[in-house]
């Protein structure tokens, strides 16, 4: 994606549902392991990366996202496409977000 429409127009819309969601800390989230896989569920074309991470980098600048897929790639089920590494706190806090996001964008690609 574009940095310059990810930053303008992607951006405050992820802030906006980031906002939307999370509305109090899980005491139980600091037991989670810190490293995370993106697998595929189903067979499809994967689009939406760019904005499954700035998700995370807008909680916590520090996240680092390994990708195996590039957006407009075939992927299959079961498939690893990335591995998200942060603060668990960052990572459960934006995990629905993003995943809604990446979810709708390959959906409709």
């Amino acid at each position: 994606m574009n940095p310059i429409t990810l930053t303008t127009v992607a951006e405050p819309l992820i802030r906006q549902a980031l906002a939307e969601d999370i509305t109090n800390e899980d005491v139980s989230t600091a037991a989670i392991m810190p490293d995370v896989d993106l697998i595929a569920k189903a067979d499809g074309v994967l689009c939406g990366l760019d904005v499954f991470e700035r998700t995370f980098a807008i909680l916590d600048p520090e996240t680092r996202i390994q990708r195996f897929a590039a957006d407009g790639d075939s992927v299959c089920a079961g498939q690893t496409l990335a591995t998200v590494t942060g603060d668990v706190r960052m990572l459960l806090s934006g995990e629905r977000v993003a995943l809604n996001y990446l979810q709708r964008m390959s959906g409709i690609a």
